[in-house]
């Protein structure tokens, strides 16, 4: 399932003397989308936070394909492609917003963890409307 792309315009703090946005920005921004996708699922993640547990991320891939420059709007969708239950896999584009062009294409895995003992939980136990909430989205 892909949700409604999370819109950004580019800062100028995240942006190098060129006005190219620094690579390392787009983890963040990556975060932000994915965020943003859980709460179109209806999914608060300081929800599960504030019950005691995370999802960190265990792995992340990017691939740059353009650079974005400073103010331009960027759009990032998120697609939720597998749940095993015990990790979540996403994937995201990057597009700039106005022209359509592909900046980069990503992915990142996750697991959900207990923060009292840093242990990996399956977060139906804990939170069973994620647990079917992820398994229809990525249907």
């Amino acid at each position: 399932m892909k949700t409604k792309p999370y819109n950004h315009k580019v800062l100028y703090r995240e942006c190098d003397m060129m006005k190219v946005v620094n690579n390392a920005v787009y983890a963040h921004w990556l975060e932000d989308a994915r965020v943003d996708a859980l709460r179109q699922l209806g999914l608060e993640y300081r929800e599960l936070e504030n019950g005691g547990f995370a999802g960190p991320v265990l792995d992340v891939e990017l691939k740059y394909l353009r650079p974005a420059r400073m103010d331009d709007e960027i759009a990032i969708t998120v697609s939720f492609d597998k749940y095993t239950g015990a990790r979540l896999m996403l994937s995201y584009e990057v597009v700039n917003a106005v022209t359509g062009q592909l900046l980069c294409v990503a992915k990142s895995s996750h697991c959900f963890i207990s923060m009292k003992t840093g242990r990996a939980v399956l977060i139906r136990e804990h939170y069973p409307e994620w647990n079917d909430t992820l398994v229809n989205a990525t249907k």
